[in-house]
Protein backbone atom coordinates (compact mmCIF):
# COMPACT_ATOMS: atom_id res chain seq x y z
CA UNK A 1 0.00 0.00 0.00
CA UNK A 2 1.33 3.57 -0.76
CA UNK A 3 2.24 5.64 2.19
CA UNK A 4 0.23 9.10 2.29
CA UNK A 5 2.37 11.81 1.08
CA UNK A 6 2.96 14.69 3.44
CA UNK A 7 0.17 16.87 1.65
CA UNK A 8 -2.83 14.16 2.22
CA UNK A 9 -1.39 13.97 5.93
CA UNK A 10 -1.54 17.84 6.53
CA UNK A 11 -4.85 17.90 5.07
CA UNK A 12 -6.33 14.80 7.05
CA UNK A 13 -5.40 16.49 9.77
CA UNK A 14 -6.92 19.64 8.70
CA UNK A 15 -10.17 18.07 8.44
CA UNK A 16 -10.10 16.13 11.31
CA UNK A 17 -9.85 19.44 13.66
CA UNK A 18 -12.31 21.30 11.93
CA UNK A 19 -15.20 18.50 12.31
CA UNK A 20 -13.80 17.61 15.76
CA UNK A 21 -13.33 21.68 17.22
CA UNK A 22 -17.37 21.99 15.81
CA UNK A 23 -19.18 19.89 18.52
CA UNK A 24 -16.62 20.78 20.88
CA UNK A 25 -17.10 24.34 20.53
CA UNK A 26 -20.82 23.94 20.83
CA UNK A 27 -20.76 21.82 23.63
CA UNK A 28 -18.69 24.56 25.66
CA UNK A 29 -21.59 27.03 24.87
CA UNK A 30 -24.58 24.43 26.10
CA UNK A 31 -22.40 23.98 29.10
CA UNK A 32 -21.91 27.59 30.06
CA UNK A 33 -25.40 27.92 29.14
CA UNK A 34 -26.95 25.29 31.57
CA UNK A 35 -24.39 26.76 34.32
CA UNK A 36 -25.70 30.04 34.05
CA UNK A 37 -29.63 28.23 34.12
CA UNK A 38 -28.44 26.88 37.22
CA UNK A 39 -26.99 29.62 38.75
CA UNK A 40 -30.45 31.45 37.95
CA UNK A 41 -32.75 28.73 39.80
CA UNK A 42 -30.37 28.10 42.66
CA UNK A 43 -30.98 32.45 43.08
CA UNK A 44 -34.76 31.96 42.66
CA UNK A 45 -34.63 29.11 45.20
CA UNK A 46 -32.92 31.59 48.01
CA UNK A 47 -35.58 33.94 47.43
CA UNK A 48 -38.16 31.33 47.81
CA UNK A 49 -35.77 30.08 51.13
CA UNK A 50 -35.97 34.43 51.98
CA UNK A 51 -39.37 35.25 52.03
CA UNK A 52 -40.55 31.60 53.24
CA UNK A 53 -37.89 32.89 56.65
CA UNK A 54 -39.34 36.42 56.56
CA UNK A 55 -43.20 34.76 56.36
CA UNK A 56 -41.97 33.05 59.47
CA UNK A 57 -40.94 35.78 61.28
CA UNK A 58 -43.91 37.96 60.87
CA UNK A 59 -45.92 34.99 62.25
CA UNK A 60 -43.77 34.32 64.93
CA UNK A 61 -44.80 38.67 65.60
CA UNK A 62 -47.69 38.10 65.45
CA UNK A 63 -47.91 35.26 68.31
CA UNK A 64 -45.97 37.25 70.29
CA UNK A 65 -48.44 40.62 69.70
CA UNK A 66 -51.22 38.59 70.61
CA UNK A 67 -50.06 37.26 73.79
CA UNK A 68 -49.03 40.94 74.83
CA UNK A 69 -52.06 41.81 73.89
CA UNK A 70 -53.89 38.54 76.58
CA UNK A 71 -51.86 40.35 79.19
CA UNK A 72 -52.96 43.38 78.27
CA UNK A 73 -56.48 42.41 78.65
CA UNK A 74 -55.53 40.53 81.82
CA UNK A 75 -53.94 43.37 83.30
CA UNK A 76 -57.16 45.93 81.92
CA UNK A 77 -59.34 43.87 84.44
CA UNK A 78 -58.08 44.71 87.21
CA UNK A 79 -58.59 47.59 89.79
CA UNK A 80 -56.35 49.81 90.22
CA UNK A 81 -53.47 49.47 92.38
CA UNK A 82 -52.29 52.26 94.63
CA UNK A 83 -48.61 52.92 94.51
CA UNK A 84 -46.79 54.66 96.96
CA UNK A 85 -43.41 52.96 95.96
CA UNK A 86 -40.96 49.72 96.16
CA UNK A 87 -41.44 46.81 93.76
CA UNK A 88 -42.36 48.36 90.29
CA UNK A 89 -45.77 46.32 89.42
CA UNK A 90 -46.04 44.48 85.99
CA UNK A 91 -46.27 45.58 82.45
CA UNK A 92 -49.84 47.05 81.59
CA UNK A 93 -50.98 47.23 85.56
CA UNK A 94 -53.16 50.47 86.35
CA UNK A 95 -51.92 51.95 89.26
CA UNK A 96 -52.97 54.84 91.17
CA UNK A 97 -49.87 57.44 91.79
CA UNK A 98 -49.48 58.50 95.25
CA UNK A 99 -47.03 60.98 95.50
CA UNK A 100 -46.41 64.62 93.90
CA UNK A 101 -46.10 65.29 90.23
CA UNK A 102 -43.16 67.63 88.67
CA UNK A 103 -44.15 69.64 85.90
CA UNK A 104 -41.31 72.01 86.48
CA UNK A 105 -38.74 68.82 85.08
CA UNK A 106 -41.20 68.07 82.30
CA UNK A 107 -40.06 66.74 78.52
CA UNK A 108 -41.41 66.86 75.13
CA UNK A 109 -41.04 63.81 72.87
CA UNK A 110 -40.71 65.37 69.53
CA UNK A 111 -41.75 64.01 66.22
CA UNK A 112 -44.82 62.10 67.05
CA UNK A 113 -47.41 61.74 65.29
CA UNK A 114 -51.70 61.69 66.15
CA UNK A 115 -54.40 61.43 63.75
CA UNK A 116 -52.20 62.22 60.64
CA UNK A 117 -50.80 65.18 62.63
CA UNK A 118 -47.44 65.91 63.39
CA UNK A 119 -46.54 67.16 67.21
CA UNK A 120 -45.37 66.31 70.64
CA UNK A 121 -45.97 63.96 73.56
CA UNK A 122 -45.82 64.96 76.61
CA UNK A 123 -43.87 63.57 79.55
CA UNK A 124 -44.46 64.66 82.84
CA UNK A 125 -42.05 62.96 86.43
CA UNK A 126 -44.15 61.80 89.22
CA UNK A 127 -42.02 61.81 92.48
CA UNK A 128 -43.65 58.68 94.64
CA UNK A 129 -44.22 58.70 98.17
CA UNK A 130 -40.83 56.90 98.52
CA UNK A 131 -38.73 59.55 96.49
CA UNK A 132 -38.83 57.29 93.60
CA UNK A 133 -39.55 58.83 90.06
CA UNK A 134 -41.97 57.59 87.77
CA UNK A 135 -42.03 59.72 83.84
CA UNK A 136 -46.00 60.00 82.83
CA UNK A 137 -46.62 59.84 78.88
CA UNK A 138 -50.06 62.67 79.18
CA UNK A 139 -50.66 62.43 75.40
CA UNK A 140 -49.70 64.33 72.10
CA UNK A 141 -50.72 67.72 71.76
CA UNK A 142 -49.82 69.73 68.64
CA UNK A 143 -46.07 71.45 68.82
CA UNK A 144 -47.55 74.99 69.48
CA UNK A 145 -49.74 74.22 72.53
CA UNK A 146 -50.38 74.93 75.58
CA UNK A 147 -49.98 72.18 77.94
CA UNK A 148 -52.71 71.99 80.91
CA UNK A 149 -51.45 71.13 84.20
CA UNK A 150 -51.53 67.25 85.52
CA UNK A 151 -55.12 66.11 86.12
CA UNK A 152 -55.54 62.49 88.25
CA UNK A 153 -52.92 60.28 88.72
CA UNK A 154 -54.60 57.05 87.39
CA UNK A 155 -51.95 55.79 84.90
CA UNK A 156 -51.19 52.19 83.18
CA UNK A 157 -47.68 50.99 83.78
CA UNK A 158 -45.53 50.56 79.79
CA UNK A 159 -42.55 49.63 78.43
CA UNK A 160 -39.84 52.38 77.40
CA UNK A 161 -40.88 53.69 74.14
CA UNK A 162 -38.25 52.39 71.46
CA UNK A 163 -37.61 54.90 68.05
CA UNK A 164 -35.62 53.89 65.27
CA UNK A 165 -32.45 56.72 65.58
CA UNK A 166 -29.42 56.34 63.26
CA UNK A 167 -27.04 57.73 65.84
CA UNK A 168 -28.38 59.38 69.98
CA UNK A 169 -29.48 62.52 69.58
CA UNK A 170 -29.06 64.69 72.73
CA UNK A 171 -31.78 66.81 73.58
CA UNK A 172 -32.69 70.13 72.88
CA UNK A 173 -33.58 71.66 75.74
CA UNK A 174 -37.03 69.81 76.97
CA UNK A 175 -37.08 68.14 73.76
CA UNK A 176 -35.74 64.66 73.19
CA UNK A 177 -36.19 62.47 70.12
CA UNK A 178 -36.07 59.10 72.42
CA UNK A 179 -36.40 58.50 76.29
CA UNK A 180 -35.28 56.23 78.63
CA UNK A 181 -33.49 56.44 81.81
CA UNK A 182 -30.23 57.13 81.32
CA UNK A 183 -30.77 59.91 79.23
CA UNK A 184 -33.33 61.34 81.58
CA UNK A 185 -31.22 60.80 84.29
CA UNK A 186 -28.31 62.56 82.40
CA UNK A 187 -30.37 65.51 81.39
CA UNK A 188 -31.96 66.57 85.30
CA UNK A 189 -28.90 64.57 87.45
CA UNK A 190 -29.96 62.78 90.25
CA UNK A 191 -31.64 58.95 89.88
CA UNK A 192 -32.70 57.17 86.78
CA UNK A 193 -36.66 56.64 86.69
CA UNK A 194 -37.63 53.09 87.97
CA UNK A 195 -40.63 52.93 85.55
CA UNK A 196 -42.66 54.79 82.17
CA UNK A 197 -46.64 54.80 82.50
CA UNK A 198 -49.28 56.46 80.14
CA UNK A 199 -51.91 58.72 81.49
CA UNK A 200 -55.82 57.21 81.31
CA UNK A 201 -58.92 58.90 80.96
CA UNK A 202 -59.27 61.78 78.71
CA UNK A 203 -57.97 65.69 79.49
CA UNK A 204 -58.52 67.69 76.21
CA UNK A 205 -56.65 68.69 74.29
CA UNK A 206 -54.49 65.84 74.77
CA UNK A 207 -54.50 62.63 72.36
CA UNK A 208 -53.85 59.53 74.62
CA UNK A 209 -53.06 56.31 73.00
CA UNK A 210 -54.71 52.46 74.76
CA UNK A 211 -54.35 49.46 74.40
CA UNK A 212 -50.86 47.53 73.73
CA UNK A 213 -48.15 49.13 72.29
CA UNK A 214 -46.97 48.28 68.29
CA UNK A 215 -48.98 46.79 65.43
CA UNK A 216 -51.87 44.70 65.75
CA UNK A 217 -51.56 40.67 65.21
CA UNK A 218 -53.61 40.87 62.44
CA UNK A 219 -51.27 43.54 60.54
CA UNK A 220 -48.21 40.96 61.24
CA UNK A 221 -50.09 37.89 59.50
CA UNK A 222 -50.79 39.23 56.93
CA UNK A 223 -47.53 40.52 56.30
CA UNK A 224 -47.17 37.06 56.49
CA UNK A 225 -49.55 36.02 54.09
CA UNK A 226 -47.76 38.27 51.60
CA UNK A 227 -44.03 36.45 52.29
CA UNK A 228 -45.90 33.52 51.57
CA UNK A 229 -47.85 34.48 48.79
CA UNK A 230 -44.45 35.43 47.28
CA UNK A 231 -43.05 32.29 47.89
CA UNK A 232 -45.44 30.27 46.71
CA UNK A 233 -45.03 31.98 43.50
CA UNK A 234 -41.64 31.70 43.49
CA UNK A 235 -41.83 27.69 43.56
CA UNK A 236 -43.89 27.55 41.13
CA UNK A 237 -41.43 29.85 38.53
CA UNK A 238 -38.70 27.64 39.99
CA UNK A 239 -40.60 24.24 38.42
CA UNK A 240 -41.22 25.97 35.55
CA UNK A 241 -38.40 27.17 35.30
CA UNK A 242 -36.54 23.76 36.01
CA UNK A 243 -39.30 21.84 33.63
CA UNK A 244 -38.60 24.33 30.86
CA UNK A 245 -34.65 24.21 30.79
CA UNK A 246 -34.17 20.31 31.01
CA UNK A 247 -32.39 18.59 28.21
CA UNK A 248 -34.50 17.15 25.57
CA UNK A 249 -33.49 13.64 26.27
CA UNK A 250 -34.68 14.01 29.83
CA UNK A 251 -37.78 15.61 28.97
CA UNK A 252 -38.77 12.45 26.35
CA UNK A 253 -37.61 9.96 29.15
CA UNK A 254 -40.01 11.51 31.76
CA UNK A 255 -42.43 11.55 29.20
Amino acid sequence: MARPSTAMITISRMMATTFMSAPSSTNRSITHGYRRQRLALLGLATLVLLTVALGAWQFSRAMGKRALADAYARALAQPALPWRGGIVPGDFRRVRLHGQWQPANELRLDQRIANGRVGVEIVTPFRLDDGELVLVNRGWLPADATVPPPAGNDVELARWPRFFELARTPPVGNLFQNIDPTRYAAWRGGAEPVAYARALGEQPPFVRESGPPGLPPERHLAYAATWWGMSLIGILLCLRFYRSNRPTGARDDLA
